[in-house]
């Protein structure tokens, strides 16, 4: 008796922050991400630059915002489409004005991943985006100290204590032999919390500091990771390095206008900048606080990318005192890579909720 064709099609995977956290380890991730710029340099992958639609609907003044991308790879065949649903408030403080998001209420985020197999267009999994989000950036950013960092590279300073300073620290102390930490941010509960969680994880010496200068003094690798929509780093800190620094950031409104045009070398993800498109009126349009540095992001430029130096296409660190900066953007291809190993990983173990395939086709006609 021949299997009902409903039984022939494959099950889409739920799978939640909890389950993407108990089976990535940053190793494999660092891995695909760069077999996945790799691609893209042949030609292999792709993405989309992602896409913000902002409305002024948000109540108590604040804004919502779309923000959408999409990447495919070759190596697996894979296609992710990640969106987030966020009201977007920003607040200004005595260091600076920061952005922060939620999803219906504070400490709540609505970012989703569908994860799609390009040989058949089947519905792989449906994934929650935030630990995913994370480790995708922090991977990210391993690549790029791998080619453009100092070898021996060994103090690193950071700007922030969130989950991005948390991976950031773990991803270039894979990949550089890195024996101290220095962190500032500007909770001190937060930063001393941080700094104890790195030194335990990673084996290394973390620790606090008072001012964002001191964190950033005498280090080898730099890593901006703030919700600050302003600068927090300026070209004033360059002087304060060991030569030969490497600099990445999370946000590109975290960087002076000075800094890009004083170091020896910027490399980006893409060229092509963010798509942008707002609803409402001028007014409305007016109150968000948009300036130049945050501007930045939907802005094409003409720099050398992460996949050209991946592919060789474009050197890398050429001198152990060559300051370079990597300008750290999204990228779709990051999503396909990195979820990818979460579905075969969670189906592995049985991890994750099946759900029926067949909710998501339908009949002709």
């Amino acid at each position: 008796m021949k299997p009902s064709p409903q039984k022939l099609i494959k099950d889409t995977l739920l799978i939640d922050n909890d389950v993407a956290a108990r089976v990535l380890k940053m190793e494999d991730a660092l891995i695909a991400i760069e077999s996945a710029f790799q691609e893209l340099a042949d030609g292999m992958a792709a993405f989309q630059p992602r896409t913000d639609l902002w409305s002024p609907t948000a109540r108590d003044g604040d804004y919502y915002r779309w923000g959408s991308m999409v990447g495919a790879i070759s190596s697996p065949p894979t296609l992710a489409f990640r969106f987030k649903s966020d009201v977007i408030t920003w607040t200004e403080t005595d260091e600076g004005l920061t952005e922060d998001w939620h999803t219906v209420r504070a400490g709540k985020l609505g970012g989703i991943i569908l994860l799609v197999d390009t040989t058949d267009g089947h519905l792989l999994a449906i994934m929650n985006d935030n630990h995913i989000q994370h480790i995708r950036v922090g991977a990210t950013v391993g690549v790029a100290a791998k080619y453009l960092a100092r070898e021996d590279s060994e103090v690193l300073g950071i700007l922030g204590s969130g989950q991005m300073a948390r991976v950031y620290a773990e991803a270039l102390s894979i990949v550089r032999p890195i024996k101290e930490i220095k962190i500032y941010s500007r909770s001190e509960i937060r930063r001393e919390k941080c700094a104890e969680e790195l030194s335990q994880k990673l084996g290394i010496r973390v620790f606090a500091t008072d001012t964002p200068g001191e964190a950033l003094a005498d280090v080898d690798i730099v890593a901006t990771c703030t919700n600050a929509a302003r600068p927090v780093y300026h070209e004033r800190f360059l002087k304060t390095h060991r030569p030969g620094t490497f600099i990445v950031n999370v946000r590109p409104d975290e960087m002076d206008d000075e800094t890009p045009n004083l170091v020896d070398k910027v490399v980006v993800t893409a060229k092509t900048g963010l798509f942008d498109y707002v609803l409402g009126s001028q007014n409305d349009r007016d109150r968000r606080p948009l300036d130049r540095f945050y501007r930045r992001r939907y802005v094409n430029v003409d720099r050398p990318t992460l996949s050209e130096i991946v592919s060789g296409q474009n050197p890398g660190r050429e001198h152990k005192t060559q300051v370079i900066f990597y300008d750290m953007m999204s990228a779709g291809i990051q999503f396909a890579a990195v979820g990818r190993i979460v579905y075969e990983q969670a189906k592995m173990l049985g991890a994750g909720v099946q759900i029926p395939g067949n909710w998501f086709l339908q009949d002709h006609g």
